[in-house]
């Protein structure tokens, strides 16, 4: 089991003084959001240089210019210093949480999907920025426009971000209404989510400049202490889900087979997530809903999209890690076997290897995934990072001697809901 940042999906900065929250390196701050911005208009002006890509094809460029960034394990999003009205870039707000609103130095589960599908719906950086935001806030809904609340933020996955996207046609069920569909319950609490962070300032007051901080405790206990809405306080939710076993099937032996026929049934492109039972997920054998202040259904999700690969092509690079003292990874690469092979990909921020292993191409040509760094001067990147892979190839992912889907309990199944454009 992963540490309860990434059961949520969600700038390292120094502490002055004693100060009871976190003052970030506003330099740093802003050439993170500098460079950001760069890079997305790069990637739009290549897009629209591409008018002849279907909707598949695509999704798998913007992954392509995705792939390899970090793994970021807190921090991933905040509400920096933009205007909470406005939802073009307008700097000069404070808010409780001053990371930047998108980053492409590091990327978790749910900013690299909010990502990929601004890009998706975009043509220029001014139409991103509208587009990010409708897709990551709204979760206490706009009134009057208050976007960039972190209040406001979408920050669950199946009580937020699922059902504000629909709303606002980003997003379509398609799971429910499967035949092979399941349900699971949970009971969402964000007011008792939100202030059972009161008591970890540090991790959660992050400012850019020190005279913010007090402000930002304070509205901890009076902006999140008021917000009384019914939705607020509880929810009652259901999570509809394709059991695993149904998309992967178990034989004789305890091997695994693609239900091909139902995987190949799957839209895209599309999100893939991850729904576990509440009542019998844990951390370290705590339950996740007392270690949080609610229950929820999700803890990961990814990019679903089809890509065709020629005889011999590179599909992806396999990382197999023991589970011995020195946790040595196998890269083995996968090939196309076929005149072509038309593979249902999964493309997500992953931090299932060791948080500090390096992933990069050794002197003989293999890449590696080790906790040591390069001997010679060469590119790298960590090996928990944004990865692609055969969708299957994820759910039946075998690493530790166990699999890390098939074999965890809670984990129940695969809930979809298709990109619409």
């Amino acid at each position: 089991m992963k540490k309860i940042i990434f059961l949520l999906c969600i700038f390292a900065a120094a502490a002055v003084d004693a100060a009871p929250y976190t003052i970030l390196n506003a330099e740093q701050y802003h050439e993170t959001v500098q460079a950001s911005r760069n890079k997305i208009t790069k990637i739009l002006a290549d897009l629209k240089s591409k008018p002849h890509l279907d909707a598949n094809a695509q999704m798998a460029f913007i992954i392509s210019e995705l792939s390899d960034i970090p793994y970021i394990h807190q921090n991933g999003m905040g509400e920096g210093d933009w205007q909470p009205a406005s939802n073009t870039y307008l700097p000069g707000a404070i808010h409780t949480r001053q990371n930047p609103v998108y980053r492409l130095d590091g990327l978790n589960c749910q900013t690299l999907v909010q990502v990929a599908m601004a890009l998706y719906h975009s043509r220029q950086l001014s139409q991103f920025d509208k587009n990010y935001l409708n897709i990551a806030y709204g979760a206490m809904g706009n009134p009057q426009g208050e976007i960039v609340h972190y209040y406001n933020r979408n920050n669950f996955i199946d009580a937020d971000f699922n059902p504000v996207n629909e709303r606002n046609g980003w997003l379509v069920d398609v799971t429910s209404t499967s035949p092979y569909a399941k349900n699971i319950h949970a009971s969402i609490t964000r007011k008792k989510w939100f202030m059972q962070q009161r008591y970890q300032p540090m991790e959660n007051i992050q400012v850019l400049s020190a005279s913010s901080g007090p402000l930002m405790l304070e509205r901890y206990k009076t902006v999140y202490g008021s917000l009384n809405q019914p939705n607020f306080i509880r929810q009652e939710i259901v999570m509809s889900y394709i059991p695993k076993e149904t998309l992967v099937l178990q034989q004789e032996d305890d091997s695994y087979t693609p239900n091909q026929a139902l995987l190949d049934k799957i839209p895209t492109p599309a999100i893939a997530e991850i729904v576990r039972d509440p009542a019998s997920w844990q951390d370290y054998g705590i339950k996740v809903k007392d270690i949080i202040g609610s229950e929820l259904t999700v803890s990961h999700l990814g990019i679903l999209y089809r890509q065709t690969f020629k005889r011999d092509e590179l599909i992806y690079r396999k990382i197999s890690c023991s589970a011995d003292a020195g946790h040595s990874c196998e890269v083995t690469p996968i090939f196309c076997q076929k005149k072509f092979c038309r593979e249902l990909m999964f493309a997500h921020a992953t931090n299932a290897y060791h948080q500090h292993d390096y992933w990069y191409q050794a002197a003989d040509g293999h890449y590696v995934c080790s906790p040591k760094k390069p001997v010679i001067p060469t590119r790298y990147t960590t090996c928990n990072r944004v990865v692609s892979l055969p969708f299957y190839d994820y759910l039946t992912d075998y690493q530790s001697g166990y699999y890390t889907n098939m074999d965890v309990r809670s984990i129940l199944g695969v809930h979809v809901e298709k990109l619409k454009r």
